[in-house]
């Protein structure tokens, strides 16, 4: 029995790749089918010398949108222009890579663009703890610190179309050759060049993901009592809250409130976390 990782899914077939670089075409198991099941790129499986895939092995996490599996890290990209940083929309992001337990790494691209609100955005995410990245595919600046970040890693690229993710993973390793696009000048937003997600071996144990821009969040499974935990600025400042839960509105001893006040949260962090919070409570409503 083989052992490989799901690269693909294409037509009901899954590609595998084992152990040994090799690429098998498989199909899934007619038992497995009896059940419910879920097969998704970056799952580990085992199958037979004929392409059957026997069974799924255990997921150590799992990633709903874009649904896949078994990620070591997240690189988010964001351009710094480009179009523009949409702050909201980050922070959104960055809720469901918390949510899903993931590593999150922040990837600024088109720094040649940047400004000094490239530099302050850059500052509050690294003051949280995030690790930030800025990279150029025009000038090469950063790609050799964010390759540095891909070794030994499965690594899905996630974020906004139009942010240049397919040219990042191009400038990382020209054979991968992603079709690029550009983008609108009507709507300043990048067209879908990724229409599914795919696993690619950069080398024996480092693959990259190359996933579809986001065009929709959904908070369904995340609570109200959850939401703060995501938000790890959050979490020193909640000793200082009067109240336990605190949903860090309004009560009137907030420890998150002060830190807000004194310029430890940002202001902009904050205010995504109320309209998130605002859309949790209204779809718990229906």
């Amino acid at each position: 029995m083989n052992t490989g990782i799901v690269i693909k899914n294409m037509n009901g077939y899954f590609y595998v790749q084992a152990e040994d670089g090799q690429v098998h075409e498989c199909k899934v198991r007619g038992r497995l089918k009896q059940g419910r099941y879920s097969l998704l790129v970056g799952d580990r499986v085992t199958f037979d010398p004929a392409g059957t895939i026997e069974k799924i092995l255990p997921r150590h996490n799992e990633l709903k949108r874009p649904h896949v599996a078994n990620l070591d890290q997240v690189i988010l990209v964001v351009a710094a222009h480009e179009p523009d940083i949409n702050e909201l929309l980050l922070n959104k992001l960055i809720v469901m890579i918390e949510h899903a337990d993931i590593p999150l790494v922040l990837c600024i691209n088109k720094c040649d663009l940047q400004d000094d609100s490239t530099a302050t955005l850059a500052a509050v995410y690294r003051q949280i703890g995030y690790t930030v990245i800025l990279t150029s595919t025009r000038t090469g600046e950063g790609l050799s610190t964010l390759t540095e970040q891909l070794h030994h890693k499965v690594s899905a690229f996630a974020g906004p179309s139009g942010v240049g993710k397919s040219s990042l993973l191009n400038a990382i390793e020209p054979s991968f050759a992603f079709q690029t696009g550009s983008v609108s000048d009507k709507i300043k937003r990048g067209r879908h060049t990724t229409r599914h997600a795919s696993l690619y071996s950069l080398d024996g144990d480092s693959f990259i993901m190359d996933t579809p821009g986001f065009s929709a969040i959904d908070f369904s499974d995340i609570s109200e009592e959850r939401l703060p935990s995501l938000y790890p600025e959050f979490l020193a400042a909640e000793g200082d809250c009067k109240f336990s839960p605190c949903y860090h509105e309004h009560e009137p001893v907030c420890g998150v409130k002060e830190a807000l006040a004194t310029g430890q949260i940002s202001a902009g962090r904050y205010e995504s976390y109320l309209v998130i919070r605002e859309e949790i409570r209204s779809q718990r409503k229906w």
